[in-house]
């Protein structure tokens, strides 16, 4: 999991290659394995593959122009009528589900995007009409997926500082095996 999670990074250029069911499969499988509170499990899918449609998707908002150069696009859908009632959570169940798709295509060998839709209403609503999307269904976000035009090494993150022990602001000195407090 450690080498997936270093080298997944959002991938915006995509080689003109088709990704397969099998590979689909797999990062639906991963995507329903996310935690989700109360198990709701509120998520939903739509694959897009035509041209025009990712066309369209695109052009949602300025940031999404990866979603016309993958080969595929999976829209992902909260169905509220899977909440319990004033079940706040399926924000988190959605951004689990997210990252399980994002890691499992890294795992594939492919590259992925996630393109925020939720909870910019305009997004919503324009994706909402694009796809025909009854009223309990929301667009939560747009992954992009193909494979990548590049290969990137990994950009290093982790920042000690940002850890604290006990209370906010006593910086916690983690130790590697070596003994060491520099990573």
């Amino acid at each position: 999991m450690d080498n997936i999670c270093l080298k997944r990074y959002s991938c915006r250029c995509f080689r003109k290659e088709r990704v397969s069911e099998e590979a689909l499969i797999r990062i639906f499988q991963a995507a329903m394995q996310a935690p989700s509170a109360l198990n709701e499990q509120p998520w939903e899918f739509l694959l897009i593959r035509e041209a025009c449609m990712k066309q369209e998707v695109a052009g949602i908002n300025p940031y999404c122009h990866p979603a016309a150069e993958a080969d595929c696009l999976i829209l992902l859908l909260a169905d509220l009528n899977r909440l319990k009632k004033d079940s706040p959570w399926w924000v988190q169940d959605m951004s689990a589900c997210a990252e399980n798709m994002l890691l499992q295509a890294v795992e594939l060998g492919l590259g992925a995007v996630w393109l925020g839709v939720y909870p910019r209403e305009e997004r919503m609503k324009k994706l909402s009409r694009l796809v025909c999307l009854p009223e309990n269904v929301i667009p939560f976000a747009v992954i992009s997926v193909g494979y990548p035009d590049e290969e990137r090494d990994p950009v290093l993150r982790f920042d000690g500082d940002r850890i604290y022990g006990e209370q906010y602001g006593t910086r916690l000195l983690l130790q590697k095996d070596s003994g060491e407090t520099e990573w």
